[in-house]
């Protein structure tokens, strides 16, 4: 049932953030559409914002159970106010341009490229383009919810960590259905069948082949950011030792090998790595970065880790997502996600074999 609910959660994410992410594209070429997209993004700031509102009413009523700490309910409540009057706001620039009192020189389907810098651009005509400002609505939006969830950690650290690891070590379906989502709505976010074929989706995520000395050079990457995360993690434990010892656990749980046969570690050390290397790269490098540039795919990139609670591992995460957008911006998203998955299928196999 569980597994049900999951397969059906991530169809859901897929339908609506993917159809909304065509849409997008199709914005481009069809006044309507955009209007359409408009609306809906609308409609969806004010329910974000009527819940934030809702959840301060009965925070302040005192309605709410008492075991609920006041500073989460009020931090919740701010955030999600916060993320709707953004959406709103992300959406005046459009609404200015559909009706026509936006002058922009030289616009023309702003189509941005990763070796130009937006600097370059009309911030108009960038900011008004409907798949970037799709994109910033998303950023906007997927930063307040994780905002809430590290909110809850700081807050209630056992009740979170016990919910993020009550299915056990991760498996193939539970990395299949995590992922899945993330590929789909970036070939959709991309406008796969509707401004790109397939081959042409492809390398506009920046899939393509590399040399031996860019190997090399991913190669290098990965020790430095082993390297570097065990400094990070040595740092974590001294400096926020309870916090330190709750997100080990759950980690522990999620990502541990112990117990597996030598093959079946290697095997799990591969789905870790090639599952997350696959989804992740392929929307937060392929298809967000040459739309929001680095510094914003990495701090979006960097609040999905919630497993990691308000940790000082988050700007761990946030420097290691620099290294992988300057690794994009200098190779391709081929490199990315071989240092990605390199990354993460050594420290399963460090772990297992030597302990570390």
């Amino acid at each position: 049932m569980e597994e049900l609910a999951a397969l059906v959660q991530a169809l859901l994410i897929i339908l609506f953030v993917g159809g909304l992410s065509l849409l997008a594209q199709w914005s481009r070429k069809n006044q309507g559409a955009q209007i359409s997209l408009i609306v809906i993004l609308l409609f969806v700031s004010f329910l974000v914002l009527a819940v934030g509102a809702l959840v301060a009413i009965v925070g302040w009523s005192n309605t709410v159970s008492s075991d609920v700490p006041p500073g989460l309910v009020v931090g919740s409540a701010f955030t999600l106010v916060l993320a709707g009057l953004a959406g709103f706001a992300l959406c005046i620039l459009p609404l200015r341009k559909i009706t026509g009192h936006l002058k922009m020189v030289g616009y023309e389907g702003f189509a941005p490229a990763e070796s130009s810098p937006i600097e370059e651009r009309s911030f108009e005509g960038w900011w008004s383009d409907p798949p970037v400002f799709f994109a910033l609505w998303m950023f906007v939006n997927t930063l307040a919810f994780s905002v809430v969830f590290l909110l809850g950690f700081a807050v209630e650290p056992e009740a979170v960590g016990s919910a993020l690891s009550s299915t056990g070590r991760l498996s193939f379906f539970t990395v299949f259905v995590g992922q899945l989502p993330f590929v789909v709505i970036a070939l959709c976010g991309v406008g796969l069948n509707v401004q790109r074929n397939f081959r042409e989706a492809v390398a506009r995520l920046g899939y393509g082949p590399i040399t031996l000395p860019q190997l090399g050079i991913v190669a290098l990457f990965v020790v430095g950011a082993l390297l570097l995360s065990y400094a990070a993690d040595t740092l974590f434990a001294t400096l926020q030792p309870d916090l330190y010892d709750r997100v080990g656990q759950v980690s522990e749980v999620l990502f541990s090998p112990e117990g597996l046969s030598p093959v079946s570690a290697i095997l799990f050390a591969l789905l870790i790595g090639v599952g997350a290397g696959v989804g992740e790269e392929t929307l937060f490098r392929g298809a967000l970065q040459p739309r929001l540039g680095i510094t914003l795919t990495s701090v979006l990139w960097a609040s999905i880790h919630v497993q990691y609670g308000p940790s000082l591992l988050l700007i761990y995460i946030f420097v290691l997502s620099i290294g992988l957008g300057i690794l994009r911006r200098r190779v391709n998203t081929t490199a990315t996600f071989l240092a990605h998955a390199g990354y993460n299928s050594l420290g399963v196999l460090l772990a297992y074999f030597f302990g570390i």
